[in-house]
Order: structure tokens, then C-alpha cells, then sequence
């Protein structure tokens, strides 16, 4: 009811009408927030999940139901964590049982602090998994197929045991330089043909350096360091052997 003696429009009129849509605004707040929040996990490139502190999922994204297959009917909000491994086993992506992967991870959960730790998958796939505990309780867990990254690792490890195993087995001696005149590569028989050790011409040592050392240890003898080293420049300038 009207109170006696306000007007329409007065200032305590006005105060009420704003109280009345002050809720309002709040709710449309928290509903932007929500669809920006929706929005940055839904681009995410790495996957993500979120579970309350009864170990029941809170929300996941694409990426996180693509990476282990899952069904997107089958894991929705509420979920327990439990039942998502036990979804895995049923779909053949978990390489162990339901009861063995949440014996490796409800470790890592009830730390209650940052780990991370690495999965291999039925097929082969290699997940990196991050959690990262909530102030309320429940974590956050992140995401990531590193089966491409483990794989060039590998490879690129294997070419260097390759690399050095053809060093190894060289009948002649080989120093290598980078662009800068660095040593960065010297294999066995080139100390054996010199009779250095390997202190005497550490790795990172420059060309100039390199040619001083060897006069200093008796190796080579009249010799200028500085016109050696200007005619290979130049001849490397001109693309030829020196």
C-alpha cells in the first residue's frame, strides 16, 4: 500500500524499484559468468573435469570425453568418479581395472595437493593427468594426450644412439661445429689420432680456441692460428672443402 503524503517518482519510490530489480541483475551476472566460464572450458585444448568433494563429477569438457572415448550420455554432471573409470573399462580405453586405476589416483586426491602423473592407454595413447585440489574441497583435473610428444622423443633418442654409434665406430677422427664455431661434437678416435683428452678440447670450445690449444699441447707447431682459421672461413663462405 501506498505510504500518505510520497509522491510518484520521489526519491524513497525510486530506492524501491531498484531494491525490487537488484535480485534480477544479480542472477543475469551470474549467468554471463557462467556462459563465460562454459565457454573458456568448452575451448580448452587440453581436457578437463571437476568433482565436488563426494567425488562426483561437477563438469568436463569435449576434450576431456574425446581423449578417453567416453559417452557423453553416460557422463554427465553427478556422475561418480568411480563409475566414469568403470565406464572406461566397460568401453576396452582403460588398460587396467576400475579398482586398480582409482587405487592409483585416490592417492593423488586425498593429498590434497598439485601432482601429476602419466597413463598409458588400451590403445597405446599416452595421457598426461594434472589434479589440482579446490578450496572447498574436490579437485580439478587436467588433461593431455602426449602420445605424439613421448613418440618424436623417442625417436629423436634413437637417432641419437644411432649418432653416436656411428661415431663411435668411425675409422677417422671428427670434430663438428654449429654456426656460431662452437664444438659441439667429437668422437673418440679423433682424441686417440691426437692423443688429447677429451679436458683438453671440451664441448663449446671455439674453432680459434680449439687451433690454440693444439699448439699449446705441442700437436701442431708453426702454424698461425689466425690465417688457419681465415682461409677455412673463407673457403665455408665459398661453399668449398678446406
Amino acid at each position: 500500500m501506498p505510504v500518505a503524503g510520497i509522491k510518484a517518482g520521489s526519491p524513497v519510490r525510486r530506492r524501491r524499484v531498484k531494491g525490487v530489480g537488484l535480485p534480477q541483475r544479480i542472477e543475469d551476472e551470474l549467468r554471463e559468468q557462467n556462459e563465460r566460464f562454459s565457454a573458456a572450458v568448452e575451448n580448452m585444448s587440453h581436457g578437463l573435469c571437476m568433482f565436488d568433494a563426494d567425488e562426483r563429477m561437477i563438469i568436463c569438457n569435449r576434450n576431456y570425453i574425446s581423449i578417453f572415448r567416453l559417452d557423453a550420455e553416460v557422463v554427465r554432471p553427478g556422475i561418480r568418479f568411480f563409475d566414469i573409470l568403470q565406464h572406461s573399462v566397460d568401453i576396452g580405453i582403460a588398460s587396467q581395472s576400475a579398482e586398480q586405476l582409482y587405487a592409483i589416483r585416490k592417492p593423488y586426491i586425498d593429498q590434497a595437493k598439485p601432482s601429476t602423473y602419466e597413463e598409458t592407454l588400451a590403445d597405446g595413447r599416452i595421457v598426461n593427468i594434472s589434479h589440482r585440489p579446490l578450496a572447498s574441497g574436490g579437485w580439478v583435473s587436467i588433461y593431455e594426450d602426449i602420445t605424439e610428444q613421448r613418440r618424436a622423443e623417442q625417436e629423436l633418442k634413437e637417432q641419437h644412439r644411432r649418432f653416436d654409434a656411428a661415431l663411435a665406430n668411425m675409422s677417422q677422427g671428427l670434430l663438428m661445429y654449429d654456426a656460431d664455431g662452437k664444438l659441439i661434437v667429437r668422437n673418440e678416435r679423433f682424441l686417440e689420432l691426437y692423443h688429447v683428452r677429451p679436458a683438453d678440447l671440451p664441448l663449446g670450445m671455439s674453432h680459434r680456441d680449439a687451433f690454440k690449444r693444439l699448439l699449446e699441447l705441442g700437436i701442431y707447431t708453426k702454424l698461425d692460428p689466425d690465417s688457419e682459421i681465415s682461409q677455412i672461413e673463407a673457403c665455408l663462405r665459398a661453399g668449398k672443402t678446406h
